[in-house]
């Protein structure tokens, strides 16, 4: 059991020491298929990847699939929203550099974000057997669950190739969060797709203007409700609201009481009272007391007269 055990572990190491004679390939996080030491089991269904640095295609033609193996993990590595991963490979040939994309897919690579491109300078200078390093940081609003780590390759000298590797991980981020960038180019992936030229040489056309033409895309976990971006649109609506109606009623009545009280005409009732004291003292003063005083001086003279005809009528 014991050399069976160690014949199995000589037979990984010396396949691990082929692969690094091929290209490139994702070693950490551990990639689908990495024969690397550290690097867990593969699932049921499927095996080491001792060819793991090889390319996925050229422009001319499909070889293998984008991450190219496409069983999952079960065994996954977990990272914190806004943590670096400090990406790890296992270098054969880096064929002078080229451009490098990173991207994450919460739904088993159906859709994919990017969230770091290198351009020309992914790999440039490393020799065979050198240990290459590239910090990649995850979103600090990234989406809490399973996701899928995805490293591409364009290199800048010899066939015009495309590589990838996909790693199974799982994120402790925000519930309900979401990562907005673009989708990722692939190209010199089959002949439809977009053509990188060599470009060995610093002054040499690389086609960096084709990853500025990407695509924008929002990714959210699967099941984790609306990301944090439409809650700002729900408490900004409301908001105007109040502000438009209260201000506008409280305008109108302030107005309404201010010219009512003016145009009563508080100081005409205060003139009236002023014209009629002054015309009823003047008529007693005038007319009656000239009038009373004549009356009584008349009144004895009647009885005379009353007087003299009583007289008359008894006399005779």
């Amino acid at each position: 059991m014991i050399m069976k055990t160690s014949f199995v572990a000589a037979v990984v190491a010396v396949m691990s020491a082929m692969v690094t004679q091929a290209h490139v390939g994702l070693k950490t996080p551990c990639s689908r298929g990495q024969p690397a030491a550290g690097c867990p089991a593969p699932p049921p269904g499927s095996s080491f990847d001792y060819d793991i640095n090889s390319p996925i295609g050229t422009h001319d033609s499909i070889g293998k699939p984008i991450c190219k193996n496409t069983v999952p993990y079960t065994t996954r590595k977990v990272y914190r929203a806004g943590e670096t991963i400090s990406t790890d490979y296992t270098v054969g040939a880096s064929h002078g550099g080229g451009h490098c994309q990173w991207a994450l897919s919460y739904d088993e690579g159906k859709t994919w974000v990017v969230i770091k491109t290198m351009i020309r300078e992914c790999l440039r200078g490393v020799s065979g057997g050198d240990k290459y390093t590239i910090p990649v940081q995850i979103p600090a609003n990234a989406p809490s669950g399973k996701a899928t780590f995805q490293w591409i390759w364009n290199n800048a000298v010899g066939n015009r190739e495309l590589y990838s590797n996909c790693a199974d991980i799982e994120i402790q981020g925000v519930n309900g969060g979401s990562i907005s960038g673009v989708e990722p180019l692939y190209a010199n992936y089959g002949p439809s797709s977009v053509y990188i030229p060599e470009f060995p040489e610093a002054n040499m056309p690389d086609n960096h203007e084709a990853f500025a033409k990407r695509k924008a895309i929002t990714v959210r976990a699967p099941g984790s409700g609306p990301g944090p971006a439409p809650k700002p649109t729900t408490t900004t609506k409301p908001a105007p609201k109040p502000t438009t109606t209260k201000p506008t009623k409280p305008t109108t009545p302030s107005k309404k009481p201010n010219p009512k009280p003016t145009k009563t005409t508080a100081t005409k009732k205060p003139v009236k009272p002023t014209k009629t004291p002054t015309k009823k003292p003047a008529k007693p003063t005038k007319t009656k007391p000239t009038k009373k005083p004549t009356k009584p001086t008349e009144a004895p003279n009647h009885n005379k007269h009353k007087h003299n005809e009583y007289h008359s009528k008894h006399c005779f």
